[in-house]
């Protein structure tokens, strides 16, 4: 049951990867040590070793969810390309990516509509603020050009990102982030720009 002998963060990685198998199966209520434990191969005794509590482990889990799936663009994303095609690139990243995280992200819903506890919410607000933080290059060198106020553009794209997520994990089937990259490029079609504004 030991196995072989493995490094701290490579120990730590295998009770993560084992805690998150737990919960997709049977959603974050089933994880407990001893689930995650028979998961990975391992002793509960390991388990509550590197991790100490259940809520322990499950920040630990949130924690390794929010750092893949509300990354955001890399600093400098776009910095060479004109702003509408660096909005453009950045939007249908995030969009088609949400397929292929739809299980992170229904974990994502279930910390903070299942779990009441207000620091599992506030890590996820934080991570919220983290990546809003990450788009902010694109999103103001947008507004700027089409005479937008920043942060409505900015929180209006985060709602439609968020909401985007909302309905790949409700309608996977029929989720398609195609159909909204196009509705999102017609919108900002219709923005005009600052020079097409009659003063």
């Amino acid at each position: 049951m030991a196995g072989a002998k493995k490094s701290e963060p490579e120990r730590r990685s295998d009770i993560l990867a084992a805690a998150k198998l737990v919960a997709l199966d049977g959603g974050l209520e089933t994880v407990t040590a001893r689930t995650v434990a028979a998961e990975a191969d391992l002793s509960s005794g390991l388990v509550y070793f590197y991790y100490q509590t259940k809520n322990g482990l499950l920040h630990a889990l949130l924690a390794q969810l929010l750092e893949t799936t509300l990354d955001g663009p890399e600093d400098g994303f776009g910095e060479d390309l004109l702003a509408d095609v660096a909005l453009r690139e950045m939007i249908t990243t995030e969009l088609e990516g949400l397929h292929t995280q739809r299980d992170e992200v229904d974990l994502l819903f279930q910390f903070y509509f299942f779990r009441r506890s207000i620091d599992f919410r506030d890590q996820i607000n934080t991570g919220l603020r983290l990546y809003t933080d990450a788009i902010h290059p694109v999103t103001d060198r947008f507004a700027r050009e089409h005479d937008l106020d920043p942060d409505a553009f900015r929180s209006t794209l985060v709602a439609l990102i968020q909401g985007a997520a909302i309905d790949v994990v409700r309608r996977p089937e029929s989720f398609s982030a195609a159909n909204l990259l196009q509705v999102v490029a017609a919108l900002a079609s219709a923005a005009p720009r600052t020079s097409e504004r009659t003063i």
